[in-house]
């Protein structure tokens, strides 16, 4: 089946991200975010698979004094817990891609390792020494992944390449086969195909646009084996792609621009007349699917869909017959990046291959575009291919990495790991320090007073009185604005909370005032609506005073002008 114009979002469901804002900003900008609904917790289910303990570090005092929800998320022996989901929201819609983060009253681990998880750049600053070794100890096991160790390359043609699980995505690992400087599942399949298909004294001819891949792939290789290549190309400017095959020793034959089917009719008469084998356009031939169904072998169990590339349809094919042939029921998303495949899969696919996959297209984009984002999880992508499919990923997929082209390939290396950065002090003193730093955006929960006492430390906003803690509270707000760059947001979470009276000290609008007097505008409030929890249980003696349980937070948003 084919679907036209669609794309997936952050939760797997299919939308048209033409009209719909929740495939583009995760959820629906509205100035209401119900932790309750099934999409914010599958999100938040994502970044629980990820090992998040935002719970870690935290004294035994925490939330002891006092049983009133916080954060609107979830709670574990009384210690309040920020989600993740929401870390995420406040990110994408108020701060710019990459973009840097200050976090006056950190805390916990959460908001620093999503904010390094989506690419920003986070700094946090904390009170508590323990909370801050807490928050490191966990960030590290959370980046400790596969893709920090350098990957082997594989030579064997009959060995399996391995298969990465990153965060929530399998990889399949096809583009560390190399053979002769040429990498991945077509390098293996030509290679494969010169060995058994080439007569002594032949060389080797095919034909492929200026930026196909194979041409290059099929140069290294002749060069590896000490043959002669020729490669029919169209007329204009050389591709990186030719230049690397004449690099290579390749001899470049250009032809007036056209269809495909006259580069590739030129390359059968190259070869019937000077006796060279013609290895064919797009690898179409029974040795692709060969070579790619029994790569299907060591999918793991747990993987929901395969997503992939589809150019030729031919890697394609030998999948959906290695799915066949290990009786593995997985849906597969192959995601079009050239010419309709469909006539090459009724001939190569298994005959029922319409119901087990699901072809799609890329929006605004043909084969000659190339991706925008062309890493994944720290994987790099072919930006022609691989790079197309990120937007369809979803947890426990896995993306089958065909290859790279050589032209854009670098050498395998484990990737940096660049850690959120926690100040351990008062940020009252810390921000007096950062002088010339600028900020993108401002993101925080401050403690609400001492509904939650977090230690004994005195500059501990948390064991201050209303008033004392206020003065210093609007200290931190004001340092904070003054180093945050102008147009950009700060985003705090705040809630209302009671006095010895049963009265509300009125913390919200306080902290407006406190924005507002250090120089930012008010320009977004966002109702949180907290999970119920045991909400109901506290009613009852709650209505006794006639106080309403609270079941809300409010999330402030500023600009600074």
């Amino acid at each position: 089946m084919t679907e036209q114009n669609k794309n997936y979002n952050l939760f797997g469901d299919k939308v048209d991200a033409t009209t719909t804002c929740a495939g583009k900003y995760l959820l629906n900008p509205f100035s209401i975010i119900d932790t309750r609904s099934g999409d914010y917790n599958k999100n938040e289910g994502k970044w629980l698979r990820k090992g998040i303990k935002s719970e870690l570090g935290r004294n035994e005092r925490c939330g002891a004094n006092r049983n009133n929800a916080r954060f609107g998320t979830q709670f574990k022996s009384n210690i309040s817990i920020f989600s993740a989901t929401l870390c995420e929201v406040l990110y994408k819609w108020f701060a710019p891609t990459g973009g840097t983060i200050l976090d006056p009253f950190a805390g916990g681990s959460v908001r620093g390792i999503v904010a390094n998880k989506l690419g920003y750049d986070y700094t946090g600053i904390e009170l508590r020494k323990e909370q801050v070794e807490s928050n490191y100890e966990q960030a590290r096991e959370i980046f400790k992944s596969p893709a920090n160790a350098k990957p082997q390359i594989i030579s064997n043609p009959n060995e399996l390449t391995p298969v990465q699980l990153i965060d929530d995505v399998y990889f399949k690992r096809d583009d560390l086969f190399e053979i002769g400087g040429a990498v991945g599942g077509k390098a293996r399949t030509a290679s494969q195909f010169v060995i058994k298909n080439r007569t002594v004294g032949q060389g080797i001819t095919t034909a492929g646009s200026r930026s196909s891949p194979q041409i290059n792939i099929l140069a290294k290789i002749g060069k590896a084996f000490g043959i002669p290549v020729v490669v029919h190309a169209p007329e204009g400017q050389l591709s990186d792609e030719l230049i690397a095959a004449q690099d290579s020793g390749a001899r470049i034959i250009q032809h007036k621009e056209g269809y495909n089917s006259v580069i590739i009719a030129r390359s059968r008469e190259f070869a019937a007349a000077e006796n060279y084998l013609d290895v064919p356009f797009g690898m179409e031939c029974e040795e692709a699917v060969t070579q790619n169904r029994q790569q299907v072998q060591n999918i793991p169990p747990e993987v929901n869909r395969i997503v992939m590339p589809c150019g030729s349809g031919m890697t394609l094919a030998g999948v959906l017959w290695g799915l066949r042939d290990t009786m593995r029921d997985i849906p597969v998303v192959a995601v079009r990046v050239g010419a309709d495949p469909e006539v090459r899969l009724d001939k190569y696919a298994p005959p029922n291959w319409r119901d087990m996959v699901t072809i799609v297209d890329v929006d605004g984009s043909d084969y000659h575009s190339a991706a925008m984002v062309t890493t994944y999880n720290g994987i790099q992508l072919d930006p022609y291919y691989e790079a197309k499919c990120i937007d369809f990923l979803q947890p426990a997929d896995l993306l089958w990495i065909v290859g790279i082209r050589p032209t854009m390939r670098t050498p395998v290396a484990a990737p940096e790991i660049k850690m959120p950065n926690w100040i351990i002090g008062d940020s009252n003193q810390i921000l007096d320090m950062l002088e010339g730093a600028e900020f993108d955006m401002v993101m925080s929960c401050p403690p609400y007073g001492d509904l939650e006492v977090y230690s004994d430390i005195p500059e501990d906003l948390s064991t201050m009185k209303y008033p004392a803690f206020m003065q210093v509270y609007r200290q931190i707000i004001e340092k904070s604005c003054g180093v945050l760059k102008r147009g950009g947001f700060a985003a705090f979470v705040v809630s209302e909370f009671r006095d010895k009276d049963g009265n509300y000290y009125g913390f919200v609008p306080d902290t407006i005032r406190a924005f507002t007097d250090a120089g930012c505008k008010f320009y977004n409030e966002i109702i949180l609506v907290n999970k119920f929890g045991n909400a109901g249980m506290r009613a009852n003696n709650c209505m006794k005073t006639s106080k309403v349980v609270r079941v809300h937070q409010n999330v402030l948003i500023f600009k600074k002008p």
